[in-house]
């Protein structure tokens, strides 16, 4: 059976499928990125945490034909274009064109490129650009989990005022009316038309994670808690206690349509400070 090929950078890795981010490292050594404590490493199947990149839907297959859920972006090897690293930094530069296989599910002629810095600053930049001859529509996601003390004590702020859609009330829409967004069950929320960044504050860990987007205006923010964590087979026991989600991108409300030649650029930066 073939294996996962991963890059190693002095601050992180990337794995070569879905041109996925699994290891972000700060100055002192600390992971910011978390990793599952029950890790699935078969090829075509997705790696559960990390930043996982979402393309071209988001969510479970939009037309319910039995797509794969997320689409097929973090599935399939990316090329590598471009890998360096310098003075404890690294970037890595991947591509993703369309072939009989995505056309087979998505009928739509495409070019991704990623590109993904680790230094001090953590950052993702994803452009998509339209090679067919019709207008296409997409979802982008950068399905980030970020490493936390324990969930049920972390605080993130960023959110007041921005309306989201609930997953557990049926995607219901509802505006944020408080500061501070707390963790006392699964949280699964969409925030649309956000232009804020947010911030993670863990008192466990005791550093604030700073997650700034460009182009991205929904963030997603999920955390499974116990009952879901054990129907997800490559999570443990515990491992919902710690990672909250804070995902950027373009879903739903903010998913975008391109004309033929166009291209979208959208990128998530992430600080972490003490």
């Amino acid at each position: 059976m073939s294996e996962l090929a991963f890059i190693q950078l002095p601050r992180g890795e990337v794995c070569l499928q879905g041109a996925h981010a699994t290891k972000w490292r700060t100055e002192d050594g600390r992971d910011v990125l978390f990793a599952s404590s029950k890790p699935r490493s078969a090829v075509g199947t997705p790696i559960r945490g990390g930043v996982p990149l979402v393309f071209p839907w988001f969510g479970d297959d939009p037309e319910g034909r039995g797509r794969p859920a997320h689409g097929f972006a973090r599935r399939v090897p990316w090329r590598l274009d471009q890998a360096q690293t310098d003075l404890g930094k690294g970037r890595i530069v991947m591509t993703l064109g369309d072939e009989a296989a995505s056309r087979a599910i998505w009928p739509h002629a495409f070019a991704l490129r990623a590109q993904l810095d680790f230094g001090v600053e953590f950052s993702i930049a994803l452009t998509v650009t339209n090679q067919d001859r019709v207008p296409f529509r997409f979802e982008a996601l950068f399905h980030t989990y970020l490493a936390v003390g324990d969930a049920r004590k972390c605080e993130v702020r960023g959110l007041r005022g921005v309306r989201y859609y609930d997953k557990l009330a049926g995607n219901m829409g509802a505006t944020q009316t408080d500061e501070l967004l707390r963790f006392a069950g699964e949280c699964d929320r969409t925030y649309v038309k956000n232009e804020s960044a947010c911030t993670l504050f863990d008192p466990v860990l005791q550093r604030t994670l700073t997650v700034r987007q460009e182009n991205a205006p929904s963030t997603v923010v999920w955390n499974p808690w116990i009952e879901k964590t054990k129907r997800l087979s490559d999570l443990g026991a515990d491992d919902w206690q710690r990672f909250v989600c804070i995902e950027s991108g373009c879903v739903m409300d903010d998913a975008v349509t391109l004309a033929p030649g166009a291209s979208h650029h959208l990128c998530v930066r992430i600080t972490s400070s003490n």
